[in-house]
């Protein structure tokens, strides 16, 4: 019998965080579960068997799509239906918050599950580690820091690369300013954009075409420690470049989907805020 599931208390996400963990979704994964846990459209959802948590997943709702992620299952609590129940009860709350099409990133043991409740596979998503970068130097001509003004064309930047309306996820971050990222201008307008994420180990990149989007990478590799990003396979312009500046695929997963899809634009993606929301 699959254990019960139910939206975590205040008091259990220390355990579900753990139960992550122990179930191989890294030592960050507590940072996954801060915005789904503090926005109203999203939630944190605890596997609980004979009282303690033996595994955990979360939410998060951006109206008409919502994304399901940071779901696991502690190893001596699987094979009995646990993440299935994990994920029917995560599809059933965004479903009931609006969402027509629901997404994920599933890594290869969690992919059958997946597919078994009707989610089909739309391509692949790598992370890629700067093992290598250059030692500072001038930004690309264009790259400035966000400033507030920014914030209107930044967010439509964003909906059309995703197709989705992630707004509170731009509220979460509060104010665009120079410590939030970095963008382009080109013609008087804003072609591209970085951000800075509080919940992942890479930044949320999105431009307008590729060579806005690599300017911004390229950018972002001046200014000091090793760059980590992640992007999907459908950047093939991203992925060339990553690959011929000396950046290493550290992981990667599949990307699906349950219901119509959104006006996703792959090409236009240059890095995600994590493997959650894209």
């Amino acid at each position: 019998m699959s254990a019960a599931v139910r939206p975590a208390r205040a008091d259990e996400l220390g355990a579900v965080a753990a139960a992550l963990r122990a179930a191989g979704l890294g030592a960050n994964v507590g940072r996954l579960l801060e915005f789904p846990h503090a926005s109203p459209s999203g939630e944190v959802l605890a596997a609980l068997e004979n009282g303690s948590v033996i595994g955990g997943a979360a939410v998060a709702g951006f109206g008409a799509t919502g994304w399901i992620g940071a779901l696991g299952v502690v190893g001596s609590g699987r094979r009995r239906g646990t993440g299935t129940a994990l994920t029917e009860a995560a599809v059933a709350w965004l479903r009931e918050h609006g969402a027509r099409t629901v997404l994920l990133y599933a890594t290869d043991a969690g992919r059958p599950v997946y597919q078994r409740l009707g989610f089909s596979a739309e391509g692949e998503a790598r992370a890629w580690r700067d093992v290598a970068p250059p030692a500072g130097g001038p930004a690309p001509a264009g790259v400035r820091p966000l400033s507030p003004a920014d914030d209107a064309a930044v967010r439509e930047l964003d909906a059309a690369a995703t197709g989705e309306d992630r707004g509170s996820v731009f509220d979460a971050l509060g104010p665009l300013d120079g410590d939030a990222g970095i963008a382009i201008d080109r013609d008087g307008r804003v072609a591209g954009s970085a951000l800075r994420s509080p919940w992942g180990l890479g930044p949320s990149v999105v431009a307008e075409d590729a060579e806005a989007g690599l300017a911004l990478l390229s950018a972002l590799r001046r200014m000091g420690g090793p760059l980590t990003v992640s992007l999907p396979d459908g950047n093939t312009e991203g992925q060339r470049a990553l690959r011929a500046w000396g950046l290493r695929p550290i992981n990667q997963a599949t990307r699906m989907r349950l219901g119509p899809p959104p006006a996703y634009a792959a090409d236009r993606v240059f890095g995600m805020f994590n493997l959650f929301w894209g």
